[in-house]
């Protein structure tokens, strides 16, 4: 692994790039849905039980890359890619340029009744609360839980409520470790939709996820 940082990208580009995420779907008249437009978007540090995943997976090449790359980060940069308050552009010694951008947790909507436990009071009720999701970067989230440590996320809560999150969350017991994706939708996620990929942010303009396929 070979890595060199182009430049520091600072909060406010990320706010703002954020802020120009459109959905994968687009309005009637054909415009961008730029979901974030007028959320809340600051840096939140989390433990990972404070947050859901909204996931049943993880890459095994996926979390020993993140292992690795960490460690090389500190080793090299003296950057703890757990705690970013900023982002980074980076070269490979391919020349392929990606962005380092902290771990994205969302706050969605979601419409929930109550189970009453025994001796409870049961309630028939539905009740709208608001869920911290992983949107992007479990992985990094998943190598903090290994450490028991805390990560910094970039936190976005106040998105249109129109289209919330893709996936509905799930508990961290339910995420396993695998070699290779699931081949079924329903052992990927609890997706909320038939066309739920109308729902997805379209990070491209991040320019994350790259990580993912960078080369040992």
């Amino acid at each position: 692994m070979k890595i060199e940082i182009i430049r520091n990208i600072p909060f406010s580009e990320l706010e703002q790039k954020l802020r120009d995420v459109p959905l994968m779907k687009r309005a009637e008249d054909g415009s961008e849905i730029k979901v974030y437009k007028d959320a809340d978007i600051s840096l939140k540090r989390f433990y990972s039980e404070q947050v859901n995943p909204a996931s049943f997976y993880l890459l095994r090449e996926n979390l020993e890359f993140q292992r690795d790359f960490n460690q090389y980060m500190f080793d090299k940069f003296n950057i703890d890619i757990l705690n970013l308050d900023c982002g980074f552009e980076i070269i490979t010694e391919e020349g392929n340029i990606w962005g380092l951008l902290p771990p994205i947790v969302e706050i969605t909507p979601r419409k929930v009744k109550y189970v009453a436990k025994p001796g409870e009071i049961s309630y028939n009720q539905e009740v709208e609360i608001q869920i911290p999701i992983i949107n992007d970067g479990i992985h990094r989230i998943a190598l903090a839980r290994e450490q028991g440590a805390k990560f910094t996320s970039l936190f976005i809560s106040g998105a249109i409520k129109d289209y919330p999150f893709y996936a509905h969350p799930n508990s961290w017991d339910q995420v396993k470790l695998l070699d290779k994706l699931p081949s079924i939708k329903e052992e990927k996620k609890l997706y909320s939709r038939e066309d739920c990929y109308g729902l997805y942010r379209n990070f491209d303009t991040l320019g994350c996820g790259k990580p993912r396929g960078t080369s040992k």
